[in-house]
């Protein structure tokens, strides 16, 4: 019987092994393979040997107790003279013989698993100016958003973690930083050390990410601030009827812009923001409507403004008294405005700054933005010690606003457009201490018509 031969070489690794095998069933000679089978039959086992050879590194001793770790991570074209060369990463170690070996080898695993990081002095500080700006600055953040970051950064996290290097930080530094600032004799609020968290979370997982280091230690730390849940936040920070009823008669006493700002905002529950960015073309007077479509992003003598949280405007009706303050707070500044003349920049601000507030900052001009911050910390504080009640955020009147009209019976649908929610379960979640009462009103109420 004829031995089948094959009338020609097979192609790839697999035809050629299957006619190996056809071969020898026909009972043909164990003859040696072709070259070039033997070649592609080699292949698999030369790619392994070459990814070996190239994970391969070796000391180079530089003088007593220094040590140069020498990884070779492939080969690569010489672009001037376009032969083949090897491609390796150096790096220098302080430390005995044993330890440089056991460093070599951890490099060696790194580089193969592709978490190899390159040696930097750069530290966390530097880190952060950086990537601030590539990752947050305008148009990739909001304006507000950038003023924020920036801040938090240069009063707080640069000045006490600024020095230390951003490849050797670790969890405890981040823990040791969230304790100190959370005591001492101006202790930071829960909420404001989350905002640091969050800051230096986002920075280190950006330097993760470009391969700088090669974990995000802020994702380790044990026992990390957290601010307290918005129900717990705005049972706290809310004021019952008498008590907004005695600051309201403080504000009116310190003048029309302070007696219209903060009826406006317990009326309506607007943000700080909101109220800083309103402008009088979004008040209707007349029909006592005002719509909340912009917020002050950043403030000074170029100010900024933004779409309000959610990006969805809101129109909403004012009670009869606002709308009295108002209209006696825009002829007040009507005059001002008259009196000071080009003085008196002009931005159709519902409430600008005044005299007073221009004096403490020489920088600015009558008619900027109001300073936010000093409407939360110096104004507002000073006008709840004048009234005598408990001291609360500024963001409680928003609180306030919420509960007072829940209380008196205000369907939540109605609270939660007033407030801007997106959903009415946020409503329903932040606000549930002021349901149980609608609750007793609703079983009142059936059992006088059952009963």
């Amino acid at each position: 019987m004829s031995r089948r031969r094959p009338s020609a070489l097979p192609a790839g690794l697999a035809r050629g092994r299957r006619w190996v095998a056809r071969l020898r069933e026909d009972g043909g000679p164990r003859r040696a393979l072709p070259l070039r089978v033997r070649a592609e039959a080699r292949g698999e086992e030369d790619e392994d040997r070459e990814e070996e050879d190239a994970m391969r590194g070796h000391l180079v001793q530089r003088h007593k107790g220094s040590w140069s770790l020498v990884v070779d991570v492939g080969r690569e074209v010489d672009p001037a003279t376009g032969l083949s060369k090897r491609k390796q990463k150096w790096v220098t170690f302080h430390g005995t013989k044993k330890e440089a070996e056991n460093a070599l080898s951890k490099m060696v695993q790194d580089v193969y698993r592709g978490e190899f990081v390159e040696p930097s002095r750069r530290t966390l500080g530097e880190w952060l100016a950086e990537w601030v700006d590539k990752a947050i600055k305008p148009p990739a953040r909001t304006p507000r958003a950038y003023e924020t970051y920036r801040s938090v950064i240069s009063r707080h996290l640069t000045p006490a973690l600024g020095g230390l290097p951003l490849q050797g930080l670790k969890a405890a530094d981040l823990k040791r930083y969230y304790d100190e600032k959370g005591q001492g004799a101006r202790p930071l609020d829960p909420s404001t050390l989350e905002q640091h968290h969050t800051i230096l979370h986002s920075a280190l997982q950006a330097a993760v990410l470009e391969g700088l280091v090669q974990r995000n230690v802020a994702k380790l730390v044990v026992g990390k601030p957290h601010a307290p849940r918005d129900r717990a936040d705005a049972r706290q920070h809310c004021w019952a009827a008498d008590e907004a009823r005695a600051f309201l008669a403080a504000a009116k006493a310190a003048g029309p812009q302070a007696a219209a700002f903060y009826a406006l905002a317990l009326d309506t529950g607007m943000r700080r923001n909101e109220l800083a960015g309103l402008q009088w073309k979004d008040l209707d007077l007349v029909n006592a409507r005002v719509t909340i479509e912009r917020q002050l992003a950043t403030g000074g003598s170029a100010p900024t403004f933004g779409p309000v949280k959610g990006k969805v405007a809101r129109t909403i009706e004012i009670s009869l008294e606002t709308v009295a303050l108002l209209r006696q707070h825009r002829g007040h500044q009507a005059e001002l405005r008259l009196r000071n003349g080009e003085h008196y920049r002009d931005r159709g601000l519902v409430f600008a700054k005044e005299w007073g507030e221009v004096q403490q900052q020489r920088r600015d001009h009558l008619g900027d933005p109001l300073a936010v911050n000093n409407i939360g910390q110096r104004e507002f504080g000073r006008l709840t010690k004048t009234a005598g009640v408990r001291r609360i955020k500024f963001h409680g009147l928003r609180h306030t606003c919420a509960t007072l009209l829940l209380q008196a019976g205000v369907p939540a649908h109605v609270v939660q457009r007033r407030l801007g929610h997106k959903k009415i379960e946020i409503t329903l979640n932040v606000y549930a201490h002021a349901l149980p009462a609608q609750q007793q009103d609703a079983a009142a109420r059936l059992a006088a018509m059952l009963h």
